[in-house]
């Protein structure tokens, strides 16, 4: 987003922060029970938010300056990486 000029570079860098803060309370809380429930509340209710900001990062952002697996390569990476016979190190394993 940086590189390219475009996207919500502000949006990210808050969200960064944002998750920052939760992991500190996760580690900092006193027992289990309660390191549970924010654990839940980041995993469905933080990072479902900070999501959409990254999705509409990868919308505008160009595919050659971006950076990261996009949603197409995490979904088809079986084609995207060799792991058959006709590589030598399948039989090797």
């Amino acid at each position: 987003v940086k590189s390219a000029g475009v996207g919500p570079l502000s949006d990210l860098q808050k969200a960064v922060v944002t998750l920052k803060e939760a992991l500190a309370e996760i580690h900092n809380a006193e027992d289990s029970y309660t390191k549970a429930q924010l654990s839940r509340v980041l995993r469905l209710e933080t990072m479902i938010d900070i999501r959409g900001v990254c999705d509409a990062a990868e919308e505008v952002v160009p595919a050659n300056l971006w950076t990261l697996a996009t949603y197409k390569e995490l979904l088809f990476l079986d084609q995207h990486t060799s792991t058959g016979p006709e590589d030598p190190t399948f039989y090797d394993e």
